[in-house]
């Protein structure tokens, strides 16, 4: 998944990793110069690859954490993975995650949804697979987020 619109980005990390790999090439005497420029470089290019394809908001292929409260949802066009929109429970900010299109799955976010336009909250969280007696083909379910009306223990 590559963005046209990254290309600027990812020229200078490249040109800035090729004059830093050069500047370790030059020293190649010093074999301290070299077993700590080399592996800096393709660290740096590495780890800023990966910043910035997470913060431009492209879904991440994580285990939604429990308790995250479900925001919205929507299929990939061949219908492969559902990119479903949560608020993390400590965060609180939303994020977008990339979780198969199974059946059940499906199923479980359109109930969410149905049940998100009636105004009622939902959490979601990790499927239990060791149930006993049944069969679970998703990952994951959802359910009501309802709050004790004695308030908060």
């Amino acid at each position: 998944m590559f963005d046209w619109n990254l290309l600027p980005f990812f020229a200078s990390m490249l040109v800035l990793t090729l004059i830093v790999l050069a500047i370790g090439v030059h020293f190649y005497r010093n074999a301290l110069v070299m077993f700590v420029v080399i592996p800096v470089a393709l660290f740096c290019a590495f780890s800023g690859y990966n910043t910035i394809t997470t913060m431009l908001g492209y879904p991440v292929k994580q285990t939604i954490p429990e308790e995250s409260m479900y925001l919205n949802h929507i299929e990939n066009a061949d219908g492969t993975e559902l990119y479903v929109w949560v608020l993390e429970p400590k965060r609180m900010m939303p994020k977008n995650f990339s979780i198969p299109a199974t059946e059940q799955n499906k199923k479980q976010m359109q109930q969410a949804k149905g049940k998100k336009g009636k105004g009622i909250n939902q959490l979601i969280g990790k499927a239990e697979t060791k149930r006993p007696g049944e069969k679970n083909d998703g990952d994951y379910m959802v359910y009501d987020f309802a709050i004790d009306p004695k308030g908060l223990k």
